[in-house]
């Protein structure tokens, strides 16, 4: 049995794309945008259903948008500096 590896392998993760940095940092800004609309939805039916006061979700969203500028914070840098050294790609 051969083993499975994961997609993008490690090394794979720090390549240049050929896409425009800018292009991807507007698509990384979009899906987080997407996210937090997606994550804001559940933590709203949650409170719905469990009686969460709109203020319980606001503290939560708080903690959410911390978590999820921490998840992509290299990566959104990495792109940054792309578009400031305006190297090609």
């Amino acid at each position: 049995m051969g083993a499975q590896l994961a997609l993008p392998a490690h090394w794979a993760r720090y390549l240049r794309s050929y896409i425009d940095p800018v292009d991807r940092l507007v698509a990384l800004d979009k899906d987080l945008q997407q996210s937090r609309a997606d994550i804001r939805d559940i933590l709203d039916r949650l409170a719905e259903k469990y009686g969460a006061t709109p203020q319980d979700v606001a503290v939560a969203m708080r903690s959410i948008d911390d978590t999820l500028g921490d998840l992509l914070y290299e990566r959104r840098r990495l792109i940054e500096h792309e578009i400031e050294d305006g190297d090609p790609v």
